[in-house]
């Protein structure tokens, strides 16, 4: 009975949005690969990943974009690759205050998930980790945020200049560029979405969403527009929440020249370039905080405590429009947030970058077996399979029965009926594939991203 083997890999890196994401992942490759390890970079929808039937690939660690219970995991590693321990980048270090203290919420973990290495930015997400999450010690990481330092001196020509920018969007040079991060999700979610996000986060999330995210985007585009009309000398870039759809910003990129919305590159890209930034309740600010720019916060609505993050509380915000329209004009506000707060929460060392602290550290876990799941821990995140589906997976690693078994899946002219349901089901895997098709770096773009990368830090 042949087997095909694996594609052997020291780290595979599973990322979810490009321009959250990607950079940074190349940045840990980079340094790894140095190393002499073996890595790749894979999205999650992935049509490699998200069709596969058995694994291609054994990776010793899985490098995640969030871990937070055993469904987590399954989605990342679906049939596609096999491994032995798990590091959590844990992009998601900012919680809501609510969940600051309980056990039992979301992004506290539970089942598997909190069994496997995550990093911490800082002290504060560390402490949670090990208080609220109850998490081994051992296993929780004080790295710091590896997409910071991309604002550090060596690697702050990544980026492109701001004349290179304008000219790709048809921005004109001599305009000022007014940057707004959005922190909210889009116009409209169906109940059963909203349910779930209630699942995770309370309650009240429904209330957040409708009564203080809703109507705080309507005001702050509002405004927008009032400057769009008042200022020719400026354009608005509004830079959406990632998967965040808003028909009243595009309907105001349709009206105004000076008002545009752009998903592409980095948060950090943009802010490098901007005269002014604003925000909301979003941890974004932090960015601006490296990059030594200033950045204000635009609060039309009270945003409820159990939501508000920490790290905000007590900060300046603007909450009407004459402000806003002041700050538009004025440069002599300090920066709304403490230093010492934000170092709390983002371990502000600027002699060691994250990216040697993080390589460190995920060699220590590659050699180190106390980092391994169990093998019961590797049985145990998988959704429960019916008698039907285990005897299809043990007649699938079978090689030959396997490339049969494939080639008559495969075959649109073959209508056996039970091959029907896996048929249909791949086919919307693919059409999953393709819909996330935008999020996919191709080996070209990561290699050029990574050369990038080195032929700055190598000089």
């Amino acid at each position: 009975m042949e087997k095909r083997k694996l594609i052997e890999l020291d780290f595979m890196f599973v990322y979810e949005h490009k321009v959250r994401e990607l950079e940074n992942l190349c940045l840990l490759k980079y340094e790894l690969d140095k190393r002499g390890y073996r890595t790749k970079i894979v999205q999650i929808e992935e049509e490699e990943a998200i069709t596969a039937m058995r694994p291609v690939y054994h990776a010793k660690v899985v490098v995640t974009m969030a871990c937070y219970q055993n469904s987590s995991i399954e989605w990342h590693t679906k049939n596609f690759v096999k491994f032995d321990k798990i590091i959590d980048l844990q992009w998601e270090n900012i919680v809501f205050p609510m969940d600051e203290k309980d056990e039992k919420a979301y992004k506290n973990y539970s089942g598997v998930a909190k069994e496997v290495v995550r990093v911490s930015w800082g002290e504060m997400n560390r402490k949670r980790m090990l208080e609220v999450a109850h998490m081994d010690p051992k296993k929780v990481k004080l790295i710091g945020h590896v997409g910071m330092d991309f604002l550090r001196d060596e690697l702050k020509g990544y980026y492109r200049s701001k004349e290179d920018v304008v000219k790709d969007y048809s921005i004109p040079a001599d305009k000022k560029i007014f940057l707004f991060i959005s922190p909210y999700f889009s116009d409209y979610h169906t109940e059963e979405y909203l349910v779930e996000m209630c699942k995770r986060f309370g309650e009240g999330w429904r209330s957040y969403y409708k009564d203080c995210m809703l109507p705080s985007k309507k005001a702050i585009l509002d405004w927008m527009s009032r400057i769009c009309e008042e200022r020719r000398d400026i354009v608005f870039i509004y830079r959406p929440h990632p998967g965040e759809e808003s028909a009243q910003a595009e309907a105001m990129a349709e009206k105004y020249d000076n008002f545009k919305v752009i998903s592409e590159l980095s948060v950090k890209q943009w802010i490098l370039i901007s005269d002014k930034i604003y925000t909301g309740n979003s941890s974004t600010f932090v960015e601006a905080f490296f990059a030594k720019k200033m950045c204000y916060f635009l609060f039309p609505y009270p945003v409820p405590e159990d939501y508000e993050l920490f790290m905000i509380k007590g900060a300046d915000r603007i909450t009407d429009y004459e402000t806003f329209q002041r700050s538009t004009q004025d440069n002599d506000m300090p920066f709304p947030v403490k230093e010492e707060i934000i170092d709390s929460i983002y371990s502000i060392d600027w002699q060691k970058p994250s990216y040697i602290k993080f390589a460190d550290m995920a060699e220590e876990v590659l050699k180190d077996s106390y980092y391994n799941l169990t093998k019961e821990q590797l049985k145990a995140y998988y959704h429960k399979m019916g008698v039907v589906e285990k005897c299809r997976r043990m007649l699938i690693k079978i090689t030959p029965l396997y490339d049969w078994y494939l080639s008559k899946l495969e075959n649109e002219n073959i209508h056996w009926k039970w091959l029907e349901p896996m048929r249909q089901s791949r086919k919307k895997l693919r059409k999953i594939a393709q819909d996330h098709a935008f999020e996919q770096a191709s080996e070209e773009e990561i290699n050029a991203i990574i050369a990038k990368i080195a032929a700055l830090l190598e000089k």
